[in-house]
């Protein structure tokens, strides 16, 4: 049995080469969002420090099985040091027990990963799950050594509004928890301009709160210099397609879109394709099903390596959140669509990210949420639109705002200023 991933040689020291711990549940091979989102900042940071992920054995739809064994299983990724610990690893569509049952087997095995690794100079917790960060605090703690709570999304409010949380001493429970982790956290990352007034709201305004905003792979998801592939198998040349693609849950007000379809099912050329996995799609074809709909099809996820042309086989994006999530969740959906050059209808309140990027960027037009009368007729207001013009300026935005390096830098920016802080600290103790 191991103790450490890093022996005495490879400190810190006077090169400002950070040793980085980071706890999330789900990392590469998985499909989620947070996962691609977490591989590929630890990729960019291990350009420059040490970095150690405590993940979970691969249980959202993985892109390959890797086989592990022990409670914690050692691996490399590129330049990042991963530990496996053991969890269960029911696949997310068995429903919210099994969901549970992951995290609550994930959550003391990390702890224990965590603490094999030789002492890192700052930790990093995601929200995957919701209280992983409760052995970020934990290590801090006992290593004395800063802690970075990345908010991904916001507990329990998150779970309130879906109605999957309604026990209320569960509520309270889990506010107090999260509340007191964000106030021990050296800083707070907020992924949208919403969600940090959410944060305010919740915990009063703290200058440890920074906005990094999510992002995509510039390099890897393009405008299209041709036409897309998968417009054309699946005949959809002559067609107007309205695409939802990304995970296919319960946060996205996806029934809207489906009512929406139906709405406008006289339009012959429009047609909706819903992209993805996820806990909501069987109910959606269920009720397609029922409905009788014609112009909505299913398709899988796409592989990421072909996304520049699974996202320009579509017209428009629609960026689906439901009511009262607004800050809560930030879609980071929304900067593959620019990345790719293609406009999108926000369906979410005034003052969501998506909203705010639609309008001050002009790639998007915003509807209001679960109404699918409304976003029938923005879909149609974009149908007779300039949707050219909306993705170059699409395009523009990510370029200038959301593209992986300037996001990922601005992680290693806040995590090397932690650290020199950390340094001087402790130069100070007698």
């Amino acid at each position: 049995m191991t103790t450490g991933f890093a022996g005495p040689s490879s400190g810190t020291g006077s090169s400002g080469r950070m040793r980085i711990l980071v706890l999330n549940q789900y990392f590469h091979p998985d499909r989620s969002a947070t996962s691609r989102l977490l591989t590929e900042l630890c990729e960019d940071l291990s350009q420059h420090h040490e970095v150690y992920v405590v993940t979970g054995r691969p249980s959202y739809d993985p892109e390959y099985p890797i086989l592990s064994s022990g409670l914690v299983s050692q691996e490399r990724h590129k330049r990042v040091n991963v530990a496996r610990v053991w969890s269960t690893s029911f696949d997310r569509s068995e429903g919210m027990a099994a969901r549970l049952a992951n995290y609550a087997t994930y959550l003391p095995a990390s702890l224990i990963g965590a603490m094999r690794v030789a002492r890192p100079d700052v930790v990093v917790a995601m929200t995957d799950p919701p209280v992983v960060a409760v052995a970020a605090a934990a290590v801090s703690a006992v290593r004395r050594i800063p802690f970075v709570y990345v908010n991904q999304d916001v507990f329990p409010e998150v779970g309130v509004v879906l109605g999957r949380i309604r026990s209320s001493s569960l509520v309270r429970l889990l506010d107090t928890l999260n509340r007191s982790l964000r106030r021990r956290a050296h800083r707070v990352i907020a992924i949208g301009r919403d969600m940090e007034r959410r944060l305010a709201e919740l915990d009063g305004p703290r200058s440890r709160v920074v906005v990094i905003d999510n992002w995509a792979d510039g390099s890897v998801v393009r405008p299209l210099e041709g036409p897309s592939v998968l417009r054309a198998e699946q005949g959809w040349d002559d067609r107007f397609v309205v695409m939802h693609s990304g995970n296919v849950g319960l946060s996205q007000s996806l029934g809207s879109l489906v009512e929406a379809a139906d709405r406008l099912r006289r339009e012959t050329d429009v047609v909706f394709a819903i992209v993805g996995e996820g806990a909501a799609k069987a109910a959606l074809q269920t009720d397609v099903r029922r409905m009788g709909l014609r112009n909505v099809e299913f398709l899988p996820t796409q592989p990421y390596e072909t996304l520049s042309d699974s996202l320009g086989a579509a017209d428009v994006h629609v960026v689906g959140l439901r009511r009262g999530l607004a800050g809560y969740i930030v879609p980071s959906k929304v900067y593959g669509i620019l990345a790719a050059a293609r406009p999108y209808v926000a369906a979410v309140e005034a003052g969501a990210e998506p909203a705010l990027v639609a309008e001050e960027h002009g790639c998007g037009i915003r509807v209001e949420p679960d109404d699918p009368d409304a976003l029938a007729e923005g879909i149609l207001r974009m149908r007779s639109s300039d949707l050219e013009e909306m993705g170059r300026n699409g395009r523009k935005a990510f370029e200038e705002r959301f593209d992986r390096p300037r996001a990922t830098g601005g992680y290693r920016r806040i995590l090397e200023d932690i650290f020199a802080r950390s340094v001087a600290l402790r130069g100070q103790r007698p």
